[in-house]
């Protein structure tokens, strides 16, 4: 039975195969234009085997150029016009085009052309043997077309060779930002259920002989967020799978602010006491705006359970205007050097560092810094998805050192 995995698969020409053939067209076609010749213009011949033996040594140069392409084609072009000099019939120039191809191909316009310009002295010395002037000049402008030719040939590769390596980098860079977004995802659903989780089972595991039902309403809690997690995860893992590209159909797999209610039904599930306060008439946000709106507040709630513990009471923000919206949470926790153990331990110290950056990619600002009595978490965002470049700027100063959160 034939292995139908090896049916349609391109078969990986070895590079020296292909330079070997090269070499022996080449070196093919100029010793059909010898045709047996070892006359020379002086009179008299030369040994028969001179004028094979210095033509394959020049071609063989032709190996390196890859490597040398400036230094081959010098070789051939010297090798060409002693040819033309000292010879009746023997006029080489595939090597000179194959040495020409390369060199338009491997150097920039500015080293190569002049490569082409000096085709004009061998080419001219194979003209001065063709009858009258105007033969001449015709059959020096044929094979100076000929080497154009071949130069433009060799260009046109170079050219496709940049663009073939633009669009690498830049399928590279689609992967990295790729990668970047689905683990900015992964840390804010992993890292707010984590957190939850493991302050809740705490608490139940402390009042778990005194206070039954009190345990028994956390583990509650934890199975639900838990639930809710592993949704958000599959929803995830779903979008990796899909086949679609459009926006649209990427967009309403995501949260937004109108998710905003639910996520903060769970922190205060969780024990920590969450205001809300809307300023303006609250209006549509671009999918992408509206994911970064959602997670902005999910992180820094997250990190208000974490840092400050869950006695402590945050108040969410959220000031309408006609094209920014402005985000401010802020807690009475205590400040940075009073973090219990538990906060240290479920902290990576990335997670500021990662909503700075996805604020940033819709447009906005982040800033974030302790208080007096706490710790503020404010961003502005446009609410049309607008270039980084012309981010908006918060009014929010903030000259402390910022805490490292998540």
């Amino acid at each position: 039975m034939s292995d139908k995995r090896c049916i349609g698969r391109p078969v990986a020409i070895p590079a020296w195969l292909t330079e070997f053939a090269v070499l022996l067209v080449v070196a093919t076609v100029d010793l059909l234009v010898w045709s047996n010749d070892n006359g020379l213009r002086g009179g008299g011949e030369v040994e028969p085997w001179l004028i094979p033996a210095g033509s394959i040594a020049s071609l063989a140069t032709l190996l390196l150029r890859r490597r040398l392409p400036v230094p081959v084609l010098v070789v051939q072009l010297a090798w060409a016009s002693l040819c033309g000099l000292a010879f009746t019939e023997y006029n080489p120039i595939a090597g000179i085009l194959v040495a020409l191809n390369a060199l338009a191909r491997y150097q920039p316009p500015a080293r190569s052309l002049p490569g082409w310009a000096a085709c004009l002295l061998p080419c001219g010395i194979y003209a001065l043997d063709r009858g009258d002037v105007q033969w001449q000049l015709t059959f020096l402008l044929v094979l100076m077309l000929i080497a154009g030719t071949t130069w433009l040939l060799g260009y046109r590769t170079r050219l496709a060779d940049q663009r073939a390596a633009e669009r690498d980098v830049a399928a590279a860079d689609a992967v990295r930002s790729e990668r970047l977004r689905i683990a900015r995802e992964l840390h804010d659903i992993v890292s707010h259920a984590v957190s939850v989780m493991v302050l809740q089972a705490a608490g139940a595991r402390a009042v778990l002989g005194t206070d039954p039902h009190r345990a028994e309403a956390a583990l509650d809690i934890v199975q639900d967020v838990g639930s809710q997690s592993m949704n958000e995860l599959r929803r995830l893992l779903c979008l990796l799978r899909a086949a679609s590209d459009d926006p649209d159909v990427m967009a309403t797999e995501q949260p937004d602010l109108n998710d905003l209610d639910a996520l903060l039904a769970n922190t205060r599930a969780a024990g920590l006491a969450v205001s809300e306060q809307v300023w303006g008439t609250p209006g549509l946000l671009d999918p992408s705006v509206g994911l970064a709106a959602y997670r902005l507040v999910q992180e820094a709630l997250t990190n208000t359970l974490k840092h400050a513990g869950p006695e402590a009471a945050a108040r969410v923000g959220l000031n309408w205007e006609p094209e920014q919206l402005t985000i401010t949470v802020q807690d009475d926790g205590p400040p940075p050097g009073g973090q219990s153990a538990t906060a240290v331990s479920l902290s990576t110290g990335h997670g500021l560092l990662g909503l700075r950056e996805r604020v940033q990619t819709v447009g906005g600002t982040l800033h974030a810094g302790p208080t007096g009595t706490g710790f503020v978490v404010q961003a502005v965002l446009p609410t049309a998805l607008r270039s980084p470049s012309i981010a908006p700027t918060s009014p929010l100063a903030s000259s402390a050192a910022e805490r490292i959160v998540t």
